[in-house]
């Protein structure tokens, strides 16, 4: 449960990241209510997993992740991209599994991992 939960939170990071038209009610998104919330984040989790159902606040996490996770979240605004990077790291702290099995879903050839892990590192 506790790697679903770190699951959702990069879910939650991913989605806010976006600086797209579809995902601006996001930006502002309490990443603390998600992290703190087990049952929320194991929603979210699910969701982005495809493997329960998606709330609305999902279905635009799920949409994101695609483009943010890849692009270590190259379209997001400063504030976007230090939630985001918050939430990841949390989930990699706390289940190296579950961030690796998200990281798989979304980018599964791997091809953009150093830049994400880069990221991950330097905030950049």
């Amino acid at each position: 449960m506790k790697s679903s939960l770190f699951c959702v939170l990069v879910l939650t990071v991913v989605v806010s990241s976006s600086r797209q038209q579809s995902y601006p009610r996001n930006d502002n998104i309490n990443i603390n209510a998600i992290l703190q919330n087990d049952r929320i984040l194991l929603g979210y989790f699910k969701c982005v997993m495809d493997r329960g159902p998606c709330t609305k606040d999902g279905k635009t996490f799920k949409r994101a992740l695609p483009e943010a996770l890849p692009t270590a979240c190259a379209r997001c605004s400063n504030k976007q991209k230090a939630a985001f990077r918050t939430l990841l790291l949390a989930i990699r702290a706390r289940s190296e599994p579950s961030f690796l099995e998200l990281l798989d879903k979304y980018d599964p050839s791997r091809s953009n991992r150093e830049l994400l892990y880069t990221f991950l590192a330097t905030g950049l």
